[in-house]
């Protein structure tokens, strides 16, 4: 079979319902984290101690940084993460199974959080520590889970892009500081507690890799010159 998008594609079709499964493991595994965090009292203690230190850490710069630096892990981020995939599929730098696998990145991770999130129903810190505005329940970080979805995916494409390994580790470093920042700035701002942002960022990590291993490397640039067109040699007259 040539080795094109829509061969691609074809043989992916049965892993996509193992991946299906995967996640809804995955799902289980993170409202089971919730449950058990919830009960714990030395979990919570753990979670409100840090809480406390971080405040008394602010300053009204520090504030006005973690303001700006949380929007890492909203729409934004993972509207460019989005747009970078798209342009570069369409310049066939990475095959349409990408853009596929990223959509199915996004998906898992949203669905996974909205599940969480209502199964779990964690309070949020007290009001009176909030900076920002926040709503629904605490426990998993929406915000850190997006995050690590985006700037993982935007590694990935500089991956993709280069095979200079000075590049490509800077690219993972970039990604890894930019979702560690978001995740400590949700604590920072006082609408998240610490164990909210390590399960999202477990959570995602997870997720991320199944979807890694089980595509395999149907997710790598389509090998130069390969066409869905049977070779000349191999006509028949």
């Amino acid at each position: 079979m040539p080795d094109t998008d829509p061969a691609r594609l074809k043989a992916a079709l049965p892993r996509l319902g193992v991946l299906v499964g995967i996640w809804a493991g995955l799902v289980g595994l993170l409202v089971a984290a919730g449950e058990i965090i919830i009960h714990s009292a030395a979990i919570t203690g753990f979670d409100q101690h840090v809480t406390r230190v971080v405040v008394s850490w602010r300053t009204a710069a520090l504030n006005s940084v973690m303001h700006a630096v949380t929007w890492l892990g909203s729409w934004v981020a993972l509207a460019v993460a989005a747009v970078v995939v798209i342009l570069l599929v369409v310049r066939k730098r990475l095959p349409v199974l990408a853009a596929i696998a990223g959509l199915l990145a996004w998906a898992g991770e949203a669905a996974g959080v909205r599940i969480a999130k209502v199964a779990v129903t964690r309070d949020r810190p007290p009001r009176a520590i909030w900076v920002v505005t926040a709503h629904g329940w605490s426990f998993p970080s929406g915000h850190t889970a997006a995050a690590s979805v985006a700037f993982t995916v935007l590694a990935l494409c500089v991956a993709a892009l280069t095979r200079n390994r000075v590049i490509r580790m800077l690219g993972w470093l970039i990604a890894a500081l930019a979702i560690a920042v978001t995740a400590f700035s949700r604590v920072e701002l006082g609408v998240h507690w610490t164990t909210d942002v390590t399960a999202s960022i477990i959570f995602v990590g997870c997720w991320l890799t199944a979807i890694w291993i089980v595509l395999g490397g149907r997710l790598r640039p389509p090998p130069p010159g390969s066409s869905t067109k049977t070779p000349d040699h191999a006509e028949v007259a």
